[in-house]
């Protein structure tokens, strides 16, 4: 009976450890010694079940719960396409070491939400930017987001800056395509009636756009001077939902 009863228990303690996987403090695959996380199998959940809709083509999810490996606390809890977590579908929420919630997001799927939704999905992305090539200059305009559906983000900003020189003020019209990754870099081509400008650097959920670069003028006028190294700051605002970049699983 002895013999029994511990082979049951070592059966199923070593079915719950295959069950597991570990990963590093970035999230990447890794031995269980060298873990900060890890994951319990996800499982299979009808969709309808998950989220409280159905989807399209999708008929179930995987439920997706990751943990703190030093206090065995909730960090990640929520459903997903994909048994990597990748693509989140429906309320996901993140936990600190003390089981505080740090954050939640919403992806939602349901064709009503859609919708209602689809007029504010239509509007425009708001961009402020402050950039300094020789003087300040701010500008403000409307981006659209070319490609929303890709992970990846194509932007094309309409706006108008404003520098001064020797106590005048000059406008400057602003046209620009940006192309932000999913790996927290963009890159930037933009130009006015005087000048044009590339830059690169780093992004935060396509929400602030922190680079540098460099600015070549294209007349003759030298006042104001727009040549030189360039340094720009972009805030977006917007109710697309879309156009924000997602926050990755260890966040």
């Amino acid at each position: 009976m002895f013999h029994t009863l511990f082979f049951i228990f070592f059966c199923t303690y070593s079915s719950a450890q295959t069950n597991l996987t570990y990963f590093d403090s970035n999230w990447k695959n890794c031995p269980k010694e060298l873990a900060v996380y890890y994951r319990i199998q996800p499982k299979k959940v009808k969709t309808n079940e998950a989220v409280g809709y159905t989807i399209n083509g999708i008929d179930s999810l995987y439920s997706v719960e990751d943990y703190y490996l030093k206090t065995n606390k909730l960090q990640f809890k929520g459903y997903s396409k994909d048994q990597q977590a990748q693509e989140l579908v429906g309320k996901s929420k993140w936990f600190d070491e003390n089981g505080m919630l740090l954050n939640t997001q919403n992806n939602n799927y349901n064709s009503d939400y859609k919708n209602t939704s689809k007029l504010l999905d239509w509007q425009p992305i708001f961009y402020i930017n402050y950039s300094i090539t020789v003087k300040s200059q701010f500008t403000g305009g409307l981006e659209f987001c070319l490609d929303c559906e890709d992970r990846n983000k194509l932007f094309l900003g309409l706006g108008y800056g404003v520098s001064s020189y020797d106590n005048n003020y000059f406008g400057l019209p602003d046209i620009h395509l940006s192309y932000n990754t999913t790996n927290f870099g963009f890159i930037k081509i933009g130009g006015s009636n005087r000048n044009i400008y590339t830059m690169a650097g780093l992004t935060f959920l396509n929400f602030i756009d922190l680079g540098a670069g460099y600015s070549y003028p294209i007349t003759n006028d030298k006042i104001p001077e727009l040549k030189g190294f360039t340094f720009g700051l972009t805030f977006r605002i917007t109710n697309k939902q879309n156009a924000y970049g997602k926050l990755k699983i260890g966040f």
